[in-house]
């Protein structure tokens, strides 16, 4: 399977351990994509800076394709990430720095090579979030790939990290076939009823809760993986979303796709960053 990860691609600065990490949400998540055994491929902005080395040797050691990274000049995204006593991550005023990310714009050719993936897997909060979603939508080229007949290409998945949950979101929702937030201080009530209305799978993780998904109106849970001890919350959401869809790419079993995004969040708890480098 080929999954496209965008467009995030930032450095982690962590003070209290003076770790510098690569990292942001679309590398964490192709990292572990790629040691869930899916084909990665990587695409968005890094600029010409000492910070933009790190991620391309990150990119390279995980053999994640990044003919799609564009090094633009200027300073690549970085964020600093402070972590208390219990692992828990926090972040002061100034902490992200979003360089030459913010630039990023996805280019028609950008948008014929996604159609040729399984699944591409983006934020809520990228700089060209609607123009990403327009892939779902935009006809191929004769050509370009074969088209599967009542299938759409690709499929998208989309998280919307910690953001309160808004009925402006459903003109989205068409383009969108799974849908992530963090729900551990949300009231989840509109994700089950927009279940009903839509095809999309809306997955909400809970921390130490587990997470819950709804499809169709019916709702499914999973527990947390226990863990001896967290080190670090960071990258955690975005390695439950890679395990879920990799998983769901392989069974369209949202249950399975659930307990396998729980074991990749569980592993990230343990080390320092979104992966282990």
């Amino acid at each position: 399977m080929k999954i496209l990860a965008l467009a995030c691609f930032c450095v982690d600065v962590f003070p209290e351990t003076g770790k510098i990490l690569p990292g942001g949400n679309a590398l964490n998540l192709a990292v572990n994509c790629k040691e869930a055994g899916a084909e990665v491929f990587a695409a968005g902005n890094i600029g010409t800076d000492k910070y933009a080395d790190i991620l391309k040797s990150a990119i390279d050691k995980y053999k994640i394709d990044r003919s799609r990274i564009y090094e633009i000049e200027g300073a690549t995204a970085n964020h600093t990430i402070h972590i208390d006593a219990n692992g828990d991550r926090y972040f002061k005023d100034g902490a992200w720095i979003s360089g030459v990310w913010a630039d990023y714009k996805i280019s028609e050719s950008d948008k014929l090579f996604a159609k040729n993936m399984d699944a591409v897997a983006t934020t809520f909060y990228e700089p060209d979030f609607e123009n990403i979603l327009s892939v779902k939508q935009q006809p191929l080229k004769q050509g370009s790939i074969t088209q599967v007949e009542g299938d759409s290409i690709p499929l998208t998945a989309v998280d919307f990290h910690d953001a309160k949950i808004s009925a402006v979101w459903e003109k989205y929702f068409n383009s969108i076939d799974l849908f992530f937030i963090s729900g551990k201080t949300q009231d989840l009530k509109p994700l089950k009823e927009w279940s009903k209305k839509y095809k999309t799978v809306f997955t909400a993780t809970l921390g130490e809760h587990g997470s819950i998904s709804y499809k169709d109106g019916k709702e499914y849970k999973c527990g947390a993986v226990k863990v001896d001890k967290v080190i670090d919350t960071t990258g955690c959401g975005d390695s439950y979303i890679a395990g879920f869809i990799v998983e769901y790419l392989k069974s369209k079993n949202i249950e399975a796709s659930m307990e396998n995004g729980a074991h990749f969040a569980s592993k990230t708890l343990s080390y320092i960053g979104g992966f282990q480098i």
